[in-house]
């Protein structure tokens, strides 16, 4: 059937012409020819051929602005197109591969090496039925060609500088949040979007977060991430519920009062892969009624550039995290919490202001990991974290001192208001039905206290010293109890 295949071949040069046209017609192709760009592009959308081959420079209008075009109409995008270049290397092939060619070939190549590349590209089609003709097509003229050639160049040149603006961002903005938001702002520029959402995981942590308008109630904020986590499902982003988070950006901007409750609809996705893992996705949620869907304005690549900005920020972020995080419990870590309690112990001692530290041990602990294991221990520790973290303000820092040992640092907090917080914690953990094999496992804690009221002497240091003091009174009283280590006055 190679017979019925109809090659466009697109040349100024009457010497490449001739040879071609006898090099394919000899090997049973029908052959037709245009001597420039718009001739050539004149005649593909009054005949659609099954192969263009075509010059790279030519006069009116060059090959690679050509395949831009034929690659960008919806009646020629899947038409082959072979570029003819006098270069073996350069900027022709490189303006060709982003303009959409199939295939580069050399002006004089040998027809040992032409054919097989026409071959190649025409292996597993058929002929268009009548030579693609489009009934009742009229030919478009010189400016109607010229102007959607301009046309697709505009829409190249905002992609690009679309594109520029993201990697602007991903450059000099730093910030996880602030990232976030100045990516969704320009997205939110070109295309109607209510919301952005994206995944991240890093093969052990994952983090979903949405982006939306100030103010969004709860019922807007429980759609976006319910949808969000479908997509992440049907994509196969790996996520564990137990290091697993969200987080909510409030956009700085206000919704749209057109948008109704369950409007919200995804308009555009990108899901981002790396070989065979799945890193993560970017999704841009609009409700409005009429709204344009955006995948035709956002495209993949606009998208993924945007996900790699934004999860670049993320990555900074998580192992900003690491550094000052116990890998078992989320909690802050023991060298991070030291330094922050100096820190703080300086800011007392400037304001004149209290602080309290909570020292606590899970009471005969061995047991637990001798009898189940240490992952059923990593279960318990981290479910132990969560009731820890839970209890306390956000001014205060919970932490893993070591083992089975943690540490709160309360905030202008005086010792008879961090006994209480002692008890609640001491009792929290003794209702607990920790997550193991049946039996259920319970267990208790021993929690010592030690404050700081201002004037008297020492540094942080001192009063982790002594609630280390008031955890060992409270072992030896019997365990699970709060002992309490007061300050000297001064």
């Amino acid at each position: 059937m190679s017979d019925a295949f109809r090659i466009l071949l697109v040349d100024d040069s009457e010497t490449v012409t001739e040879m071609l046209s006898w090099l394919f017609g000899s090997a049973g192709y029908t052959v037709e020819t245009a001597a420039d760009g718009v001739k050539g592009l004149r005649s593909a959308f009054l005949r659609v051929p099954d192969l263009v081959v075509m010059a790279t420079r030519m006069p009116r209008m060059d090959g690679i602005q050509a395949c831009r075009l034929l690659k960008a109409d919806p009646a020629t995008r899947d038409v082959p197109v072979v570029l003819l270049t006098s270069e073996e290397t350069g900027a022709d092939r490189l303006h060709a591969a982003r303009a959409g060619a199939d295939r580069c070939l050399l002006r004089d190549a040998s027809p040992e090496d032409a054919l097989p590349v026409v071959r190649e590209c025409l292996a597993g089609k058929a002929p268009r039925p009548e030579g693609g003709a489009v009934p009742g097509a009229a030919p478009p003229d010189d400016i109607e060609i010229l102007s959607r050639v301009n046309g697709v160049l505009e829409a190249t040149l905002f992609e690009a500088t679309l594109s520029n603006e993201v990697g602007r961002v991903g450059r000099e903005v730093d910030d996880f949040e602030s990232t976030a938001r100045v990516l969704f702002r320009l997205i939110r520029e070109i295309a109607p979007a209510e919301a952005m959402a994206a995944v991240f995981t890093d093969g052990i942590y994952s983090e979903g977060v949405s982006v939306v308008p100030d103010g969004s109630g709860d019922p807007f904020l429980e759609q976006v991430r319910r949808m969000t986590e479908r997509l992440r499902g049907e994509a196969g982003v790996p996520f564990a519920q137990d290091r697993a988070a969200w987080t909510v950006i409030q956009g700085g901007f206000r919704g749209s009062d057109r948008v109704t409750p369950g409007s919200l609809a995804s308009r555009a996705v990108c899901v981002v892969r790396a070989g065979e893992m799945v890193k993560g996705l970017l999704s841009i949620y609009s409700g409005m009624e009429g709204a344009v869907p955006a995948g035709g304005i956002l495209k993949d690549t606009l998208l993924r550039q945007a996900f790699m900005s934004l999860e670049n920020a993320w990555l900074y972020r998580q192992i900003a995290r690491v550094s000052v995080t116990d890998g078992v419990t989320g909690l802050t870590n023991v060298r991070h919490f030291r330094e922050q309690v100096q820190r703080e112990h300086s800011r007392a001692c400037r304001h004149n202001d209290p602080y309290t530290i909570l020292m606590m041990d899970i009471d005969h602990f061995k047991k637990v990991n001798d009898l189940y294991g240490h992952p059923v221990g990593d279960i318990v520790l981290r479910e132990m974290a969560a009731i820890f973290r839970e209890a306390v303000r956000n001014t205060d820092l919970p932490a893993r001192y070591g083992g089975e040992e943690f540490i709160v640092f309360l905030s202008r907090t005086r010792l008879p208001e961090a006994a209480i917080v002692g008890e609640r914690l001491r009792e929290a953990v003794e209702r607990k039905l920790f997550a193991a094999p049946s039996p259920m496992i319970r267990c208790t804690v021993s929690i010592g206290v030690a404050d700081y009221i201002p004037g008297m002497e020492g540094t942080g240091n001192t009063v982790i010293e002594r609630a280390d003091r008031a955890l060992y009174a409270a072992k030896r009283g019997g365990r699970n109890r709060v002992v309490c280590n007061a300050a000297k006055g001064v």
